[in-house]
């Protein structure tokens, strides 16, 4: 048995994990210019294709708590195909960190085969978060973290759709989008009757460096609470927070012919918005058919925003494979105020439902220079419901009735749910409607004794070739009854 000599002394203990400690390192990082990943990565692994990729699995065995009978267990993802960019690893138990090291034994490679090794010092390129959300004696994904900043959540009985980001810089300007991204994850080892689970995160860019921190608490609805600093290398055109992206391709409101057996295809099919007033305002989700538009939407204060899928019947869809219908919506609500700001929504022509064409952010009104700072506190839900709220009518559906011969444009909004008071089918219940530019001509509210709703319909007329902003609200005397519908019209 070998010991410590005499006068030698033992090595100091690691100390403890400590966010505070991430924080300042992200901060010192940004005083320092930026640096390239090292790109071991081969080509043959860069260049795997989709179904090449898929095949390579993580062995749920090789886990780093599987032994445990833990509630959470964690799998990793693979380098290669789109996800190049690699991430370290750490576990930290009783405040102490622990890598966690890549290993070729811990995937399945299916028939994939490769010319040579792979790389020693490779890592994972992301991870996945497993829970029984569904079943008590199955373990379900219920988050994963990979590319970029990218990270999904599911609730119980959900599909993955839509996605989250930690930061967007300079999207749909000119000089080009610039994508930050998770280099380093700390989890925290989580006792066996956790129904949360503590992670933390390093970000990195050309242009910002940041300290994440992650509370996951799935169930049937899944939230992800976030805590943020960020910090500047450069000044920044357009800094985005909370960024969310999805896929809209076609949905009842569509205009144009798209060749596809199914009624509506999309991930999302609403943006929904709530105003410090009070206000809540619903704009439907379009796919542009020549150029991407950006729509803002100011406020002094934002209490919540989110990127929905309000159509939930399976025949709004007909997707056996794809059961958009389960796609959840995603709901981000500040946990303290962020002040003064714009929401941005920038929405992408796309000709299929492979390419993400919407993405929604806030701007905040603090200019984002060089050594400036940012710390935000959110949450973001995962549910197949609307986010809780007043009872008001919500913009459920709308659909548009294009214009052929001299005939203008017609919507149609269908207002479904609960109103803020009872109301009779006789009530006298009015449509506000307002066009930035045109005329509104031929407006009609009735019942709608299929939903137990009311819809509006109304032409626009003479609005010219440019877009137009449409709003409509219901209102029994002055009292608003519904969300307020806004929409872009573009001839």
């Amino acid at each position: 048995m070998t010991g410590l000599g005499r006068g030698t002394a033992a090595p100091p203990a690691a100390p403890p994990f400590a966010f505070e400690t991430l924080r300042q390192q992200a901060a010192a990082a940004a005083t320092r210019p930026y640096q390239l990943p090292a790109d071991n990565l081969p080509d043959y692994l860069k260049k795997l294709s989709y179904d090449a990729y898929q095949m390579i699995r993580f062995r749920p065995a090789a886990g780093p708590w599987e032994a445990g009978n833990l509630p959470f267990t964690l799998q990793f993802f693979h380098p290669g195909w789109l996800y190049k960019d690699q991430v370290g690893i750490h576990l930290i138990e009783d405040g102490q960190v622990k890598d966690f090291r890549f290993s070729p034994t811990e995937f399945e490679y299916g028939t994939n085969h490769f010319p040579q090794p792979l790389p020693s010092g490779a890592h994972f390129s992301g991870l996945r978060i497993l829970y029984p959300v569904n079943l008590p004696t199955k373990q379900d994904e219920v988050a994963s973290f990979v590319g970029a900043s990218y990270f999904r959540l599911l609730g119980k009985g959900q599909r993955y759709g839509a996605s989250a980001r930690a930061l967007a810089i300079d999207t749909a300007e000119p000089s080009g989008e610039e994508f930050p991204r998770f280099t380093e994850f700390w989890i925290e080892r989580p006792d066996r009757h956790a129904d949360a689970l503590n992670f933390f995160a390093r970000l990195d860019s050309p242009s910002a460096t940041g300290a994440y921190r992650f509370v996951l608490k799935p169930g049937s609805v899944t939230v992800l609470e976030v805590e943020a600093y960020v910090f500047l290398r450069k000044e920044v055109k357009k800094l985005g927070l909370a960024p969310l992206t999805s896929m809209f391709l076609v949905g009842a409101n569509r205009t144009r012919y798209i060749p596809d057996y199914r009624p509506e295809v999309h991930d999302s099919d609403s943006l929904l918005l709530e105003a410090a007033t009070g206000v809540w305002q619903a704009r439907p989700l379009i796919n542009p058919e020549k150029t991407f538009h950006v729509s803002r939407f100011p406020g002094d204060a934002i209490k919540g925003f989110g990127l929905l899928q309000r159509q939930r019947e399976f025949c709004n869809y007909e997707d056996l494979g794809a059961r958009y219908d389960l796609r959840p919506d995603l709901w981000v609500e500040p946990s303290q105020p962020w002040g003064q700001g714009v929401l941005e929504l920038v929405e992408i022509p796309t000709p299929n439902e492979w390419n993400d064409n919407i993405v929604a952010y806030w701007i905040p009104a603090q200019k984002a220079v060089a050594r400036e700072s940012f710390h935000v506190a959110y949450s973001v839900s995962a549910s197949l419901a609307d986010p809780p709220r007043p009872a008001l009518l919500a913009a459920h559906a709308t659909r548009i009735d294009p214009p052929h011969g001299d005939k203008p444009p017609r919507f149609f909004i269908d207002f479904t749910g609960r109103p803020p008071m009872a109301l009779s089918p006789e009530a006298p219940i009015a449509a506000d409607v307002k066009p930035s530019r045109g005329t509104i001509r031929n407006l009609v509210v009735q019942t709608n004794d299929v939903t137990g709703g009311w819809r509006v319909f109304f032409d626009l007329v003479a609005s010219g070739g440019e877009p137009v902003q449409l709003q409509a609200v219901l209102r029994l005397e002055q009292r608003a009854l519904s969300e307020t519908w806004v929409y872009l019209w573009i001839p």
